[in-house]
């Protein structure tokens, strides 16, 4: 093959990233769909590269024959002698040919449109795989065309695509104008990659805290989640690891320089930076800034209430409600916020109540399992059927309840009472408290201990120390 033409090709792949392997795969598939072309077969045919002329040659297998009939398969004998003075006829020989001579016109053709296809599709994958590795990126590109429903963004080997809902409501480019914004995804398509970009996701926001706050890049610094209404205002909720570090005066930095270059590249949009908290209810009320909540308290549905001044609702609401929703959002639970005769007003509803009622349906008092009591297994398990989970529950169960459960009948619910009534005997504890009761009432009624002595009894029942002298 020509020299110039196989530099060419090298000089094309070099130019739009293609490994020279690549190249020769793409000349091996161009050949032998020329030489099928060309005589129909390729099963005898193999393509060989000389790397170091930079040529490629065919070399197929044919047999000797005194006058071939087919010249894909067969050569004649007085032109195999002039390579092979000892062939004979019948022998088979590997015999090289030059592309450009033994093709026709048609098969040249299909050769061309082969490379030029295997170029294309080598250089579709090679920017898909490369702009694939830069996915959740920041990159830098050129505004090329607008549309009604995305911008389309130059960034140098292909073309990005900036959707509306990815835009910022703030921002406006001309064509020609610098666009950062981040690799939001990137999509296999019959035409090439296409690369989604973003300005409006949260991601777009951490990755310029990457850039702009060295803590932040190296890890001292945490990013523990970010929300945003693109255009409008952005919570980051930050944290660190180290007690010697300020993450929120670290991000803000000194005068608000550090924090001030992300508002400007977000075009004015407002960036609330807050510590993050385990404590929900110090998270809630780091998460309403730039509003003071003055207390935070927790409700039964796992939200909490915030309660502020009056002239700091409309603050911690905000505007369109975003400053409210979005510190629910950061937190990841309902912030509901109230001013203090709203508050005061709760408390006396029937909501409060019911709040109250299920903060307090938890019983502390943990339960004796029915084991406790020596039962075999088969009567627990009736009874746990029946919903008497527990002793104190089997106590307060009297015989016809215990014989309408499945599976006991008199015998048995006999039995359990039997069992009860020697292990556990509370009217017996009862009667002997009152009896103990009724003795000290009377003692109390002949004694004839002076006031000051009953107080110092009183006094060291309830623990206290008589002094030292």
């Amino acid at each position: 093959m020509s020299v110039n033409f196989f530099e060419a090709l090298h000089q094309i792949a070099t130019e739009k990233g293609i490994p020279r392997e690549s190249i020769e795969e793409i000349v091996e598939s161009a050949m032998l769909s020329a030489y099928k072309k060309q005589y129909g077969i390729t099963s005898n045919v193999e393509v060989l590269f000389d790397r170091d002329k930079n040529t490629v040659k065919i070399v197929s297998s044919k047999m000797v024959v005194k006058t071939p009939r087919n010249k894909a398969e067969e050569i004649a004998y007085d032109e195999a002698v002039k390579t092979h003075p000892d062939i004979n006829l019948g022998d088979e020989i590997d015999v090289e040919e030059n592309p450009f001579e033994s093709f026709g016109r048609i098969a040249a053709q299909t050769a061309k449109q082969v490379v030029i296809q295997k170029i294309k599709e080598a250089e579709k994958n090679i920017i898909y795989d490369e702009f694939k590795d830069k996915e959740g990126e920041l990159i830098n590109g050129y505004l090329q065309r607008k549309a009604r429903d995305a911008m389309f963004i130059d960034l140098g080997r292909t073309e990005g695509i900036l959707p509306v809902k990815e835009q910022s409501p703030l921002e406006h480019y001309k064509i020609g104008d610098r666009v950062k914004a981040v690799v939001l995804s990137v999509q296999r398509n019959s035409k090439g990659p296409v690369v989604v970009l973003s300005r409006a996701h949260p991601s777009f926001v951490k990755k310029l805290f990457e850039m702009e706050i060295p803590e932040v890049y190296d890890g001292i610094v945490n990013i523990f989640n970010i929300v945003r209404f693109a255009g409008v205002r952005t919570k980051v909720a930050v944290t660190s690891d180290r007690e010697d570090v300020d993450s929120v005066g670290a991000c803000v930095g000194m005068k608000g320089v550090r924090i001030q270059s992300i508002v400007r590249e977000l075009e004015g949009e407002k960036v609330d930076v807050v510590e993050y908290s385990p404590d929900k209810k110090n998270m809630a009320g780091n998460a309403l800034t730039p509003a003071r909540a003055r207390d935070v308290v927790e409700t039964g549905s796992g939200g909490v209430i915030a309660v502020v001044d009056k002239d700091q609702y409309n603050l911690a609401i905000g505007r369109g409600g975003h400053n409210a929703k979005l510190a629910s959002k950061l937190c990841g639970f309902d912030i509901d916020i109230k001013t203090d005769d709203q508050y005061h007003e709760f408390l006396s509803s029937s909501e409060s109540r019911a709040m109250v009622e299920q903060l307090f349906a938890k019983s502390d008092v943990e339960e004796t399992p029915l084991e406790e009591l020596g039962l075999e297994p088969r009567i627990i398990k009736l009874l746990e059927g029946g919903g008497v989970l527990s002793v104190e529950d089997l106590v307060e169960t009297s015989f016809e309840e215990l014989i309408k459960i499945d599976g006991v009948g008199e015998k048995t619910a006999n039995k359990i009472i039997q069992i009860v009534s020697e292990l556990v005997d509370f009217e017996e504890e009862s009667d002997e408290s009152g009896e103990e009761n009724d003795e000290d009432a009377g003692n109390e009624e002949d004694s004839d201990v002076p006031e000051d002595a009953e107080d110092s009894v009183d006094a060291t029942d309830e623990g206290e120390e008589p002094h030292q002298q």
